[in-house]
């Protein structure tokens, strides 16, 4: 008798054990596949500027360089067309997106732009013009931080 029940008993110690396997291996597999649902977002060089493309949210947002800084007269364009082919409305200038860009001097932002992160413009101390559309409602921390030419 004490050998049937210890190997009935081993036997269920078995099944909980597959059963326990098994519970692990879906959430593993939801996991991965909710992980692949936010993966939909790459960056891409357009036209010199950089771009972070969320193709879930069918935006683009402009964001640092990560080359060499952004210099000159700058004009971004209301939408890029990414590698995929499909166009996406420019909607925000990320955090640190021209932060430190002392040869920038100029930008005109598109009016599908609706915020500027942190820092967007720190330091930019040649800028000396700016056009912001009146469909800017955020402007991040610091925005506009030791940007001494546009307060003469």
């Amino acid at each position: 008798m004490v050998i049937n029940n210890s190997f009935s008993s081993s036997l269920a110690k078995e099944e909980r054990f597959g059963s326990l396997k098994s519970l692990v291996l879906l959430v593993v597999i939801a996991i991965l596949a909710t992980s692949n649902s936010y993966a939909q977002a790459s960056f891409e060089t357009i036209d010199g500027l950089r771009y972070l493309i969320d193709s879930d949210a069918k935006t683009a947002t402009l964001t640092a360089n990560t080359g060499e800084k952004y210099s000159g007269d700058i004009v971004v364009p209301e939408k890029v067309k990414a590698t995929d082919g499909v166009e996406y409305p420019v909607t925000a200038f990320g955090d640190n997106a021209f932060k430190e860009c002392g040869e920038l001097k100029s930008i005109t932002i598109p009016s599908s732009v609706t915020s500027l992160g942190n820092y967007c413009f720190c330091n930019c101390s040649g800028l000396t013009s700016i056009t912001i559309p009146s469909s800017v409602t955020s402007l991040g921390n610091y925005c506009f931080s030791w940007c001494s030419n546009l307060y003469l």
